[in-house]
């Protein structure tokens, strides 16, 4: 099968517009399930970005389920493609009438609101905790193991709510935390994320509230972005 031309990337947010190039790709078909993708270096010229973009790409698709990193073999599409489309499924039905949107919104909301809060209440422990956590999730993010990085990464937005010391906001955050572990078993940690994360806990640990809730808003849009990329994957769920 002679394959057209991979057209390069114009955009400004190179990296979600490289994970999103590539999505389509594979949604569409150029890859099949076990083929494997061209070497690196001509991945990266024939979309027109550098390597450490490519890299970190190629490595949120491999957490998502859709790529398999084989050392000294090269990058290949998963024999299954598609627990990503289930795992949104599995999202949809836990939120019921609620949509992905609403989600993000009282994210926006509370969890804001948390970061606010824990800047100013939390103690000296909690946020030595919190930057532990962060340490072990840059190990797992290095070590690709992704369930370890979504379960750190939903300890590190739990802990934040417990640092803002609201017993009332604490009853009604498990609904909330329910769906946010479904949706982070959907949406990769990468390298960036994890710098947005930072910027979060670096803003309690200064004291500074202000900063603190607009990282974290800053942290929710950026995830709210790569969610809108994953949709693509309902393409690929209904191919099957």
């Amino acid at each position: 099968m002679t394959k057209t031309p991979i057209k390069p990337v114009h955009r400004r947010q190179i990296s979600s517009a490289t994970i999103d190039r590539l999505l389509s790709m594979i949604s569409d078909g150029y890859w099949l399930p076990g083929e494997q993708l061209p070497p690196q270096r001509e991945l990266a010229k024939s979309l027109g970005v550098g390597m450490s973009t490519l890299r970190e790409a190629l490595q949120s698709l491999q957490m998502m389920g859709l790529l398999e990193m084989r050392h000294g073999e090269g990058t290949f599409i998963t024999n299954r493609p598609y627990d990503t489309y289930e795992k949104l499924l599995d999202l949809s039905l836990t939120l019921g009438d609620l949509d992905v949107e609403m989600l993000f919104e009282a994210r926006g909301i509370l969890e804001s609101g948390f970061a606010y809060h824990a800047a100013t209440r939390a103690s000296e422990d909690q946020i030595n905790t919190l930057f532990e956590i962060l340490k072990k999730e840059e190990q797992c993010i290095d070590a690709g193991q992704a369930e370890c990085c979504h379960d750190l990464d939903l300890s590190f937005h739990q802990m934040i709510a417990e640092m803002a010391h609201n017993s009332f906001l604490q009853q009604i955050d498990g609904t909330l935390f329910k769906a946010l572990d479904k949706l982070l078993r959907i949406l990769p940690q990468t390298k960036k994320g994890l710098r947005l994360h930072c910027a979060v806990a670096e803003a309690i640990r200064d004291r500074d509230p202000f900063r603190a809730s607009e990282s974290m808003h800053t942290l929710i849009e950026a995830s709210a972005a790569q969610y809108v990329s994953l949709i693509k994957l309902d393409m690929v769920g209904t191919k099957v």
